[in-house]
């Protein structure tokens, strides 16, 4: 899954798009220049001809983005690559045809874009398999070195090693003499009290505090004067939030949230626009997607016994509750034993509930939420009452979530898959965490974005 937000470095993926338009765009016209010359027609160029290619170049890399392409962990498996690249080009292909079907003067000519195809799949597959290269055999990585050896510490070290695009290094752990845990396939260089030493002889770039007792244990004449020196010291939490996109809520100090960027109240002007851009999508939305609606609306009376619509409960911004309002899917005596989750393969779904839940027209109703006021188009899910009081005693920080109005789609929904138990609903509360740390305009068209492939394929919830 590409998730737009939990890139380490976005240059490089920014680098790569460019460096790729720029290949597409050059290779089409090439492409089209030897097509047209073999079977005897001329080549005109200008800027025509550079337009075309620009956006042929456009379609091919929106492809490769809902793809997966350009999630940087995807070139690591030469054989994903493959089947993700075939994938993709035969989708921008099929999508070409569609613009020459509607605007005929988009016509390439005569073998252009078969040939345009087979030559920019070529072009992309040596081109990432370069870069991989690259990556592996002529970057070391930036050595870091962990402070501590708790769970944090085995977290972040489990998730640099698995992530081979990442520009990074882990040398090894420095332990805690009072814990003696060790991490799994990372080299444990000694304790606390030599740290000094390890530094000399590691030459670490980056020392990434991790440990779990601090006080008068953090070596802080030592990390200061390393940071004169030129090495960087940051907070576990921090680098663990830049790589995953989500705060982890069981490994970190209430410190971490209060002293990090993040977390503030939105400015007038900030919370204006998402009211504004949520509030005028609905409306259009509405308008819009009315035939749909009342289609589905349909087939939902005609599949099962029951109302069309179906209102429950919800825990909004601040606490309040609302009605928010969805079409059934379920049958109406769904929850004759009580409340409980939805699973993905619930078997209280009904034929029709199942096809529209996937697609997500159950949820088509929520614009008359956010016209309300009730919700935005982006935040955090809401929850029943029932399972917010559930939730808040056993996992820590949830309570957080309800700073933000909830959303219809939402960071949790678009990077976690669908979960049932309280474990997965920890999980994402770290990725709703991280949106309440991190919201912005930006990020919600983000979001947006990454919702309509999520949607296409069926993904998250």
């Amino acid at each position: 899954m590409l998730s737009v937000m939990n890139r380490y470095v976005p240059g490089r993926v920014f680098v790569l798009l460019v460096v790729e338009n720029t290949l597409l765009t050059f290779g089409i016209v090439c492409a089209a220049a030897f097509t047209l010359h073999q079977h005897g027609h001329e080549f005109a160029q200008g800027s025509e001809w550079l337009l075309r290619s620009w956006c042929i170049s456009a379609i091919f890399q929106i492809s490769f983005y809902y793809f997966d392409l350009y999630d940087l962990r995807a070139i690591a498996n030469k054989w994903v690559l493959l089947g993700r690249l075939t994938s993709a080009v035969g989708a921008a292909c099929l999508a070409m045809a569609v613009v020459v079907a509607l605007f005929p003067p988009a016509r390439l000519g005569i073998g252009v874009m078969e040939t345009t195809s087979i030559c920019l799949a070529l072009v992309i597959l040596l081109g990432r398999m370069s870069l991989e290269w690259v990556n592996r055999w002529m970057t070391a990585g930036e050595p870091i070195l962990l402070l501590g050896n708790g769970n944090m510490a085995a977290s972040l070290a489990r998730e640099i090693l698995w992530r081979t695009d990442l520009p990074l290094r882990l040398l090894g752990a420095v332990s805690e003499p009072e814990f003696e845990d060790t991490i799994a396939n990372v080299c444990q260089l000694g304790p606390i009290d030599e740290l000094e030493r390890i530094i000399k002889e590691q030459s670490p770039k980056r020392i990434v505090i991790a440990m779990r007792e601090r006080r008068r244990r953090m070596p802080l004449e030592l990390l200061l004067r390393a940071k004169t020196q030129g090495i960087q010291i940051e907070e576990a939490a921090t680098l663990f939030e830049k790589l995953t996109g989500r705060i982890p809520v069981e490994t970190i100090y209430p410190s971490t949230l209060i002293y990090s960027k993040g977390f503030s109240k939105q400015s007038t002007l900030s919370r204006f626009l998402a009211r504004f851009t949520s509030a005028a999508v609905a409306l259009v939305g509405l308008i819009v997607t009315a035939p749909v609606m009342l289609l589905t609306a349909l087939v939902v009376r005609l599949d099962s016994p029951g109302p069309v619509l179906y209102s429950q409960e919800r825990v909004g911004k601040n606490g309040r509750t609302f009605k928010i309002l969805k079409f059934r899917s379920m049958r109406i005596d769904a929850e004759a034993n009580g409340a409980q989750w939805s699973a993905e393969n619930d078997p209280r779904i009904t034929r029709v509930g199942r096809f529209i839940r996937g697609v997500r027209l159950d949820e088509l109703p929520q614009f008359i939420n956010i016209l309300r006021g009730e919700m935005n188009l982006v935040g955090p899910r809401p929850e029943r009452p029932y399972f917010v009081q559930l939730l808040t005693g056993k996992i820590p920080y949830y309570d957080l979530r309800h700073t933000v109005p909830p959303g219809v789609t939402g960071w949790a929904q678009v990077s976690y898959p669908y979960g049932s138990t309280v474990e997965d609903a920890k999980n994402k509360l770290e990725y709703d965490l991280f949106y309440v740390k991190n919201a912005s305009l930006a990020l919600d068209l983000a979001i947006l974005f990454e919702t309509v492939r999520t949607v296409l394929w069926s993904k998250g919830r």
